[in-house]
């Protein structure tokens, strides 16, 4: 009777076995994580897809129940049950379209925009331009640019005596100086914020044209500081501060015969003047020239001309 023998693996075939999955298993690995991986963004992808058209579907709900357009994907009641998409940009469209972008899916970045950026393009002005609006001319003093509708305007002159007296103004006395209008309050000569405010708060009524958006003020200290001025204050003893301004920056600012009203940083009813000399000065009580020079914040949408400098 013949016996049987079993032959086991050699060591060699062993690791000959080995090295084949090892090379196999680096073959295809990446080649599955590659799969997985895009699966992962598309599904991510898809996600993003879903949120878009759910506020869509929002911003269309939206204008059903209130007859005009959202003004911020807040407004929205956005019915979604996906993962959760969080986006930096939320730009509803004028179409009642979405653009999404900077989007991430359960704390994913996906690198993937959803609709179209149809942002408008707004101009730019740049500091010192001269603008005219409803007949007032202006110095641009601040535009952050073409995704910004706003524009921050300073009256070129300040307001005349006869501006102010079409006003019609209560309990302020408006009396002239070169043809600029001062204010008085009672019998003393007295200004203070609240007087200035008065006539620039006024003056708001006929400055802007109906229909238009837009804020009017005192021009601020930030403003005059960005426009050249040193924030380093030099006393003079008493209540008044210089500041500095260094040579050629937006001379406009106070480049005149007269002195400037501006709004002071201080919660005080302290005013800050802009002397010819390019410094400022606070005070309560003087005789000086009072001029007020207003500040308009409007919409790039209104009707802004841009003149010759």
């Amino acid at each position: 009777m013949t016996k049987l023998r079993r032959k086991g693996f050699t060591l060699i075939e062993l690791i000959a076995v080995l090295v084949i999955m090892a090379i196999l298993t680096l073959i295809v690995t990446p080649l599955v994580m590659n799969i997985i991986r895009k699966a992962r963004i598309a599904s991510d992808k898809r996600s993003i897809d879903a949120y878009g058209r759910s506020i869509e579907l929002a911003i269309a709900g939206y204008l059903l129940d209130n007859g005009k357009f959202p003004t911020s994907v807040g407004d929205l009641s956005i019915e979604y049950s996906g993962d959760e998409v969080i986006c930096s940009i939320t730009q509803l469209n004028d179409d009642s379209s979405v653009y999404l972008t900077g989007c991430t899916v359960k704390g994913r970045t996906v690198d993937y925009a959803y609709g179209t950026d149809k942002s408008p393009s707004y101009t730019v002005y740049s500091i010192g331009d001269h603008i005219s609006y409803n007949g007032v001319t202006y110095y641009v003093i601040e535009d952050s640019g073409t995704t910004n509708d706003t524009v921050k305007l300073l009256k070129e002159n300040p307001l005349t005596k006869t501006e102010m007296d079409n006003l019609n103004l209560t309990g302020i006395t408006i009396t002239e100086s070169n043809g600029y209008g001062t204010v008085q309050y009672g019998p003393a000569v007295y200004y203070s914020m609240s007087i200035v405010k008065q006539v620039v708060d006024k003056w708001a009524e006929s400055a802007v044209k109906s229909g238009d958006s837009a804020t009017e003020r005192l021009i601020t200290f930030d403003e005059i500081h960005s426009l050249g001025y040193s924030d380093t204050p030099i006393s003079c003893g008493g209540p008044c501060q210089f500041y500095s301004k260094p040579d050629g920056l937006a001379d406009w600012v106070y480049n005149s015969n007269y002195n400037y009203w501006t709004m002071t940083y201080f919660n005080s009813s302290y005013v800050w003047k802009v002397y010819d000399s390019g410094g400022l000065y606070s005070f309560e009580n003087t005789n000086f020239s009072n001029a007020v020079r207003p500040v308009l914040e409007i919409s790039k949408t209104a009707d802004l001309t841009k003149l010759d400098s």
